[in-house]
């Protein structure tokens, strides 16, 4: 089976990488607050933690820094198999401004050593340059934990899959504008794909 046209993007971190767990020990650590890996996913942790200051000094901490944990334990063979099936793969992420972040993006995909699956990968300012970046460069199938991104490519893309490990939506923790399909797995996200051939 060999597809050569599809794009398949992905978001590295909350996706690829587990940045959450860094996260609950950073609070605990630094503020001596207590939470779940959940309740500090990018779309809820406002209603947690709602004091902005907290959030953008653990956020500056966890971008700075590298994260060799794979979030799914299917994730590498699946990239695997997409890339051998003839996928072009994508990471679009968003790391800030800072140079540390996407120094510290490069170096958790050498790490990991994960570089070799992905056709091309792009390290983005602003939610908004993501965004545009997936649109762009025409990736058929995008998946990130961030409703505002896979709100941002609704209808602008073939497939835009919000990445919810952690069943927010469905537990009506979050709520999402668009019939946007969830996945919580990689084996998820390959049957996704295998559907929309």
């Amino acid at each position: 089976m060999e597809n050569k046209t599809k794009k398949i993007g992905f978001d590295l971190d909350g996706v690829i990488l587990d940045n959450t767990t860094f996260k609950v020990e950073k609070y605990k650590e630094v503020y001596n607050q207590d939470f779940e890996d959940w309740q500090l996913s990018s779309n809820i942790i406002d209603e947690y933690v709602p004091d902005r200051e907290m959030r953008k000094h653990i956020g500056d901490l966890a971008s700075a820094r590298n994260f060799t944990k794979i979030l799914d334990k299917d994730c590498i063979e699946v990239l695997k198999r997409l890339k051998e099936n003839g996928y072009e793969l994508y990471i679009v992420s968003r790391r800030g401004k800072s140079d540390n972040g996407q120094k510290a993006a490069k170096e958790s995909i050498k790490e990991l050593d994960i570089g070799k699956y992905f056709n091309k990968i792009f390290l983005c300012e602003s939610e908004n340059e993501k965004i545009n970046t997936i649109i762009d460069n025409q990736i058929d199938i995008f998946i990130d934990d961030r409703v505002g991104v896979v709100e941002g490519i609704y209808k602008k893309i073939t497939l835009p899959l919000l990445f919810d490990n952690f069943e927010l939506v469905q537990k009506n923790l979050i709520e999402i504008k668009y019939p946007i399909k969830q996945v919580k797995s990689f084996q998820e996200i390959e049957k996704e794909v295998l559907k929309n051939e």
